[in-house]
């Protein structure tokens, strides 16, 4: 951001502007690399969106569960995550409902519970939210809850793709979740061309989130580069030219 639009919205914030106080740590936590704060400027986000949780903003409220769910700069407490999502979820975040959803998915300090992140993700879904849907296409594909049918689960991946912006923390989990479908041919024709530009998307997105200090781009990377290693290996299988004499096939010997 621009230092004259940082000075603008300190002054702002310092001067009890709720807007300039969610703008500036929207800022700091959501487009910064939010692992190299300072522990300053981590104490002023954590203040801003307490105060306007406060009073009522379900932004900051959902942003705050996020905040304990991940545990960076702070210890993660998921009963703290769970209470800020409940509460902004009462105001119909969202972001809030989904999160709610991962609880009961991951269990994250109660027992999983298909049935009622089913319906988290259902709802987050049927609000337009991206990470519901894909989340749903999941559900789906591993046969949690409902039955298995990768069909419907690329289904729910591609609506997510529809609905969610290229800049979002989640694009690379839903291009590399489309990417693995048509590498295996799961739910889908099995198109390698088609899944290495998908891969490739994902692969970027989570270089580019790891330099923002997303805590999970990392597992989503390890899992892209398998399927690359895998689709290159189809790829040079299909090659009919990859074990040919290269001086009888070089194209440049017929100019």
């Amino acid at each position: 951001m621009n230092v004259n639009k940082l000075d603008l919205l300190f002054f702002l914030a310092q001067n009890g502007d709720d807007n300039a106080m969610l703008e500036l740590a929207d800022y700091y936590y959501l487009k910064s690399n939010k692992q190299d704060l300072s522990e300053e400027v981590f104490q002023m986000v954590k203040n801003y969106y307490y105060q306007l949780a406060g009073k009522g903003n379900d932004h900051a409220m959902a942003t705050l569960g996020c905040l304990y769910y991940e545990g960076i700069n702070l210890p993660q407490d998921f009963k703290q995550a769970k209470y800020w999502f409940e509460q902004a979820a009462e105001k119909n975040n969202a972001l809030a409902i989904n999160y709610l959803g991962y609880c009961h998915y991951y269990g994250r300090d109660l027992p999983v519970d298909f049935e009622k992140a089913y319906s988290y993700f259902a709802k987050a879904a049927q609000m337009g939210h991206h990470n519901g849907m894909y989340k749903l296409g999941d559900m789906y594909y591993n046969g949690h809850f409902v039955p298995k049918d990768a069909t419907i689960a690329f289904f729910w991946f591609n609506q997510a793709e529809q609905a969610v912006d290229l800049e979002s923390p989640e694009y690379p989990n839903i291009a590399y979740r489309i990417g693995h479908c048509l590498l295996l041919g799961t739910g889908v024709s099995k198109d390698l061309l088609l899944a290495l530009s998908w891969l490739h998307k994902a692969e970027w997105g989570c270089y580019q989130l790891s330099q923002n200090g997303d805590a999970y781009a990392g597992l989503t990377l390890i899992r892209v580069h398998e399927d690359l290693a895998l689709l290159r290996h189809q790829l040079a299988l299909s090659n009919p030219y990859q074990h040919a004499d290269l001086g009888t096939h070089n194209p440049l010997n017929n100019a």
